[in-house]
């Protein structure tokens, strides 16, 4: 046969037959196959490695064979040897129980009669300890017939003697609780309530004993509560009687329920009408009514006259609150009408009088004048002046004299602020209108000289910048002689006498644009004919309209003083000068 020697020996019929002897343990006849293979494919380098494998497996296996012969020959002797051993040991047993028969027998009797008494002795125990679980459930009868059944077995168990003496006295006990109980059925609840004592003090932790106690005690003293309260409702003690059946809802919510519920209701409904009889009954005395009504209509919600009666109470109520909380606003406001702190204590009693009703017109008034006057101080201090005038419009609008006049003077300071600030951006004609209304506001306060004559200056002023140089020169020297100020600086011989002087010469000359700067310049710094003597310390709460509104003066005047340079928010603890006229 041909064999094509690039052919792999892989897939040479003989080397699967080799690997089928391989696998079944068949080494010889795999070896001759192999050769075979190897014959044909000489040089396979696989084919050698395979053979050395295959005679190593081939030594294992026999290696293997050889291990088990011997394993099985070890174990064959050592049965063998087990056998003999036992076989000795039987015959020495046979031997020894002919010998010893009679000994033996004798052994087992007594062995027997120990075992019994154990057995017994062992029965008795668990008798003794069943007893024992009896007395603790509290059936002394049952406990007491195992007893008897030990004492026939063994009269000297052990604790038995006195085991019989507590059962004895366990059965007493429940006799004398089966009596308490059969008298709590009748209704003899003292009785009953001393022998429970009696056993309670003989035996403590007797079944429920302490809580029949607790409940008879409880139920014997809310019957006392019960009874006071009674007396006292017929006798109109009303608020008496709601204490008593107050006091037993608390301790037991069960108790003569229908009773209890109908004399409450109509005691809270009946100490309520005596307060109402009072002649005036204060804003207190109307809430503890209005809360007896409460209290009665969650007892009966719909009785019709309790919800009425409480509807009318609550009208009242309201009517006294609000009136308190206007006493107190007004009190504050009345104490210091100028005063930020005070403002903001009556704004505080103003809106807890509105949460009380929140549409009463003439309250809702006062609490937005006092909200917009209390903004516009906090505006003023930031120069807010657009926000200052209106709240402060709206305050006046309503109540003209608001804060003692203080809201009046502070708007017109505001009007005088903004008015100065449109002359800084070149707005003459705003400004002009802001004085004249600052003017306006001046005639509205008492003792407002000073005022005017600023509002007049303010006006000369922006006439002038608006180029109506003699008008403005004729007010400025009517504002001088009207408030006095002319006469004493010209006694004054200094400065402002010079510059007075000076102006004056310029409008006789009919030159009354140099005439107007000439006056202008002395009405700025008309502070130095001013009494600077004055000196206050800024409390908490003052604002500079105040200041002026307390001294006869204005703001401007108090800036030019201290030189605040147009910045009205004062600082506390400062000391600040207060210029006035002589």
């Amino acid at each position: 046969m041909i064999v094509n020697e690039t052919e792999s020996y892989l897939t040479s019929p003989l080397f699967k037959e080799a690997m089928d002897h391989f696998h079944l343990g068949k080494w010889d006849e795999g070896f001759t196959k192999l050769n075979e293979v190897q014959k044909v494919h000489p040089m396979e380098s696989g084919l050698r490695s395979l053979r050395q494998e295959m005679e190593i497996r081939a030594r294992i296996g026999e290696y293997e064979i050889e291990e088990n012969k011997r394993r099985k020959l070890h174990q064959s002797v050592r049965y063998t040897l087990r056998f003999v051993t036992v076989l000795v040991v039987l015959v020495i047993a046979a031997y020894a129980i002919l010998t010893y028969s009679g000994w033996i027998q004798g052994q087992i009797t007594q062995a027997q009669a120990n075992l019994s008494q154990s057995m017994l002795q062992a029965e008795l125990v668990v008798e003794f300890r069943n007893a024992q679980q009896l007395m603790v459930a509290g059936k002394s009868d049952e406990a007491l017939a195992k007893y008897e059944y030990i004492k026939s077995k063994n009269a000297d168990f052990p604790g038995l003697v006195d085991a019989i003496h507590r059962a004895q006295g366990l059965q007493d006990i429940e006799d004398q609780y089966t009596q308490a109980m059969n008298l709590l059925q009748i209704g003899d609840t003292a009785q009953a309530l001393a022998i429970l004592q009696d056993i309670n003090q003989t035996m403590p932790n007797y079944r429920d004993v302490s809580l029949q106690i607790k409940n008879l005690q409880t139920q014997s003293q809310m019957a006392s509560v019960m009874q006071q309260a009674d007396q006292a409702f017929n006798e109109a003690r009303y608020e008496d009687a709601l204490s008593g059946y107050e006091a037993m809802r608390l301790m037991d919510p069960t108790y003569e329920v229908e009773h209890l519920e109908d004399y409450l209701f109509q005691s809270y409904v009946k100490a309520a009408q005596a307060l109402l009889s009072e002649p005036i009954p204060s804003l207190e005395t109307l809430r503890k009514i209005d809360g007896y009504f409460s209290k009665a209509l969650a007892l009966r919600p719909q009785d019709r006259e309790a919800l009425a009666a409480r509807t009318q109470v609550r009208l009242v109520i309201e009517d006294g609150m609000i009136a308190e909380y206007l006493s107190q606003a007004q009190a504050a406001l009345t104490a210091a009408p100028d005063s930020l702190a005070a403002q903001q204590s009556a704004e505080k009693y103003l809106g807890l009088a509105l949460a009380v009703r929140p549409n009463d017109p003439d309250v809702l008034l006062q609490f937005q004048l006092a909200q917009a006057f209390i903004q516009a101080v906090d505006d003023f201090a930031r120069s807010n002046w657009d926000s200052v005038i209106e709240n402060l419009e709206f305050v006046i609008d309503g109540q003209p004299d608001y804060a003692s006049g203080t809201a009046t003077q502070a708007l017109y300071d505001a009007y005088i602020a903004r008015g100065s600030d449109y002359i800084a951006a070149g707005e003459y004609a705003l400004a002009l209108t802001d004085f004249q209304r600052s003017a306006v506001l001046a005639q509205q306060l008492s003792e407002a000289e000073t005022l005017s004559f600023e509002a007049q200056t303010m006006i000369a002023e922006a006439q002038g910048l608006l180029n109506h140089f003699e008008e403005a020169v004729l007010i400025y020297q009517n504002a001088l002689v009207t408030i006095g100020l002319h006469q004493r600086i010209v006694a004054l011989h200094n400065s402002l006498t010079d510059t007075l002087t000076y102006a004056e010469y310029l409008a006789n000359l009919g030159n009354f644009q140099n005439a107007f700067y000439a006056y202008r310049q002395l009405v700025r710094d008309r502070v130095l004919a001013y009494d600077q003597t004055t000196v206050v310390t800024v409390k908490s709460g003052d604002y500079v309209s105040m200041i002026a509104r307390r001294y006869n003066t204005t703001v401007a005047a108090i800036l030019s003083a201290n030189k605040l340079n147009n910045q009205p928010r004062l600082t506390p603890n400062t000391e600040l000068i207060i210029p006035t006229l002589p």
